[in-house]
């Protein structure tokens, strides 16, 4: 199966999050746009959003209200004549307060949606799974009739997450675009294809494997580290299309630039990119 290149995705956590920036924080957020647009990453996943229990919606330790001017210039430059094709926002917690301020959050994010150039939701729920199964499976189908991308980054609790798939499942339509799974977070790539067989059409295509770069591990996983696993991945899974990095801002402290990680995913699942050195 050829590389998706939508399934090359990148998370990110610290560069977009300045409250109120002055000129010179604003260009360096947007030689990071430049970077990664040109990378061949084909999607971005601005990480991590959080819900406060007023219902505000903070990007990590900023209230939204003081990053909307950004978001409504960065993702429109991530996607600006790129490879860069979808940015997305991870919810990692504050769930229980969304489902105080349902509307709140949904007239929030329409109009993320409308005026930031968002194209979509990712779950990284982590805790709480049975209190919050009901309010995850109606913000995804809301939020695929809003006509947004969905996906979620499990790493557990696999009962939760194929009774959620299912019940979004409609008409044997997904309502998630792909599952990013935490590899690095203890997951079982095999395992996980065994859980979903019947749920989607392909399996292995549907789950994206994930590798931090510094995160959970003994040693840093490089450009060649996450080549060769994918490729000995795909060995035995000739349908995985895609991987992603957690995360953009421990590359270079570790000497690595975007383009050098997406043109090991892509050698790894059988492609190329323009650039396949590694430096």
């Amino acid at each position: 199966m050829p590389v998706d290149a939508l399934k090359i995705a990148l998370y990110m956590q610290g560069t977009f999050d300045k409250p109120n920036p002055n000129q010179q924080e604003m260009d360096a957020m947007l030689a990071a746009a430049k970077d990664i647009r040109g990378s061949g990453f084909g999607t971005v996943l601005l990480g991590q959003w959080h819900v406060h229990a007023d219902g505000s919606i903070y990007y990590n330790d900023t209230p939204l209200d003081d990053v909307l001017q950004t978001l409504k210039v960065i993702p429109k430059a991530l996607k600006e004549g790129g490879s860069v094709r979808e940015v997305l926002v991870t919810f990692l917690d504050g769930f229980q307060y969304i489902k105080d301020h349902p509307e709140q959050f949904k007239s929030t994010i329409a109009n993320l949606r409308e005026n930031a150039a968002i194209d979509g939701l990712d779950w990284d729920l982590e805790a709480d799974y049975d209190q919050n199964r009901e309010l995850l499976v109606d913000l995804t189908r809301w939020a695929n009739d809003l006509g947004m991308m969905v996906t979620a980054a499990p790493y557990t609790n696999s009962s939760f997450w194929t009774d959620v798939l299912w019940r979004t499942n409609p008409g044997g339509s997904p309502g998630f675009a792909w599952w990013n799974l935490q590899l690095y977070g203890g997951a079982s790539y095999p395992d996980w294809v065994g859980y979903l067989q019947g749920l989607v059409a392909n399996p292995e295509a549907f789950l994206v494997p994930g590798y931090s770069i510094t995160q959970g591990v003994s040693q840093t996983e490089t450009p060649s580290y996450v080549e060769n696993n994918l490729r000995q991945l795909r060995s035995s899974h000739p349908s995985i299309n895609g991987a992603f990095i957690w995360r953009y801002e421990d590359m270079k402290p570790e000497g690595y630039s975007p383009t050098q990680y997406a043109a090991a995913i892509a050698r790894g699942l059988g492609g190329s990119t323009s650039d396949d050195a590694e430096g």
